[in-house]
């Protein structure tokens, strides 16, 4: 799936069942979300569910990738934004807004995706999702260690400790999430992270 595709509108009722998952599985965990739950948070029957999801796990994988492509849809609107960037380090600054526009717009998606374990039910399909954006995230680290502006190291590995340190200031501003944060805080944690990445010129 390319980063700049546009996620087809699903009907209404299958995105207020998808809704409703994803908002009980930031609260509960996927684990403990039973489908009663969804089809109460949803205001319809359960068996209203199963019209759309045949099983617990087709419902949670549907969650899964709706969250997944809205974040690359937010990362591709961010990284669009103004042309094409003049340095790494502006780049970089539109990956962080994209991820800072997805977990204050879409709470609930970002702790489902960030803070939870997916290896119980993930499908093929849900994986190839998840793995567009590491694609894209290592692919930038990859072109910044080109171009001499990020440290050496596995790119994938670098994409971990940098998006791990933006889920711990996620974590860091709950209940309030990054809306509890102010702009100052989110521009220091933004230069701090950068400093992660970026390679030292030698002394």
């Amino acid at each position: 799936m390319n980063i700049h595709s546009v996620t087809p509108r699903k009907p209404d009722l299958a995105q207020s069942l998808i809704d409703a998952a994803i908002a009980l599985f930031a609260e509960r965990t996927y684990e403990g979300t039973q489908m009663p739950a969804v089809a109460q948070r949803a205001e319809v029957g359960v068996g209203s569910i199963y019209r759309y999801f045949p099983s617990k796990e087709a419902l949670g994988n549907a969650a899964f990738q709706y969250a997944k492509q809205t974040l690359l849809g937010v990362l591709a609107a961010a990284l669009a934004e103004g042309g094409p960037p003049r340095s790494t380090r502006e780049e970089f600054g539109r990956f962080w807004r994209g991820f800072t526009r997805y977990a204050t717009d879409h709470p609930a998606a970002f702790a489902f995706l960030e803070h939870q374990q997916h290896d119980t039910f993930l499908a093929p399909a849900s994986v190839a999702t998840a793995a567009e954006i590491d694609r894209v995230a290592a692919d930038f680290i990859t072109r910044g260690q080109q171009a001499g502006e990020i440290r050496a190291g596995e790119p994938c590995q670098l994409v971990a400790l940098a998006v791990g340190a933006f889920a711990g200031l996620v974590r860091h501003g709950r209940p309030g999430g990054l809306a509890a944060l102010g702009a100052d805080d989110l521009d220091r944690a933004e230069a701090a992270v950068w400093d992660l990445l970026h390679r030292k010129a030698a002394p």
